[in-house]
């Protein structure tokens, strides 16, 4: 008789939720799935957002869109993916940093980045680029760092988020002190014309920014922030190799989904994002950007991965001084 019920009991349970979670798997995706991203239309990350929308549409034969939610450095879009539905319909494609960096630079995270979503695949890797004028003499970092020590504190750089900050410290530190100052600005474009005057000395970007600066002759690119080159820009020098020791600040891409998405659905979406990541095309693109492929062996690695960044987060955030928002 307890057999018979048990069966009975699981019968009821299989009826009620199964037709949903079938759905998600048998047939995921059947209609348009939403791709938030946590800048403005026209920004670099929004570039990039569009690019793998389009990519993921050519691959899954469904349409996807992407819902641009600026705001509260990036967390909004996360918030928003944080209380969307767990079907696989609202995904998030983004820099990590937008859920790693949470626990270090808010006082109230509004969220948990390991408990609150379901981690897919990455998207990619980038680095940060040191930048000067390109009018100005300096060519090397070693040049640069010179002439800031001469200047002292009336010297200055310009930032833009929280990886140019934290590059800006490691610089500072590993280049025997400087006493730079820096200036905060909303975007990097927004320096632009205070380097135009010389009132900014040097600036730390991301390479979308840097490579379009540096290829329309504004910027003059002086290394890169990783500890190995970076294979799309072979010819950019790395801090070590230019005398600045114990720099190394790669920022990656994830695309993430609420915390209880059916399994199914995460694993339909890693092997099309892998798929994608890894075409020749989408090689290109991020190459052209300045970033590098990026690819992870399954949905668990890409949660480890992001354990492992959000404890170099608390690192990175004492590190370049950070003040909890």
């Amino acid at each position: 008789m307890k057999k018979f019920f048990a069966g009975a009991m699981a019968l009821v349970f299989s009826a009620v939720l199964s037709p949903g979670i079938l759905a998600a798997a048998d047939d995921f995706p059947n209609r348009p799935v939403t791709l938030i991203a946590g800048f403005p239309a026209g920004s670099g990350a929004d570039v990039y957002a569009r690019f793998f929308a389009k990519k993921l549409e050519e691959h899954m034969k469904q349409t996807f869109l992407v819902d641009n939610k600026p705001g509260g450095l990036g967390s909004l879009s996360v918030v928003a993916l944080k209380n969307a539905k767990p079907d696989g319909y609202t995904l998030l494609i983004a820099s990590a940093d937008q859920l790693t960096a949470a626990p270090y630079i808010f006082n109230n995270p509004p969220y948990d980045p390991l408990k609150d979503f379901d981690y897919i695949a990455p998207v990619f890797s980038q680095a940060f680029m040191m930048l000067v004028n390109a009018k100005s003499p300096y060519k090397h970092i070693s040049e640069l760092t010179a002439a800031m020590k001469e200047k002292g504190d009336k010297a200055s750089y310009s930032t833009s988020n929280f990886p140019s900050t934290i590059l800006g410290e490691m610089y500072k530190v590993n280049s025997g002190g400087l006493q730079t100052q820096q200036v905060r600005y909303k975007t990097a474009a927004d320096a632009l014309n205070d380097f135009a005057s010389g009132s900014i000395d040097y600036t730390i970007g991301d390479p979308v920014f840097g490579l379009a600066r540096s290829r329309d002759g504004t910027l003059r690119v002086l290394a890169v922030s990783t500890a190995k080159r970076i294979s799309s820009v072979p010819d950019i020098p790395t801090f070590a190799e230019e005398g600045v020791p114990n720099v190394d600040v790669r920022i990656w891409w994830v695309l993430a989904a609420p915390k209880g998405t059916p399994k199914a659905v995460i694993d339909t979406m890693y092997k099309a994002m892998t798929a994608v990541t890894t075409s020749e095309e989408a090689r290109k693109f991020v190459g052209t950007n300045g970033g590098e492929p990026m690819t992870l062996e399954s949905p668990q690695a890409t949660l480890d991965y992001a354990t492992m960044d959000t404890k170099r987060w608390e690192e990175w955030a004492k590190i370049g001084k950070l003040e909890k928002q």
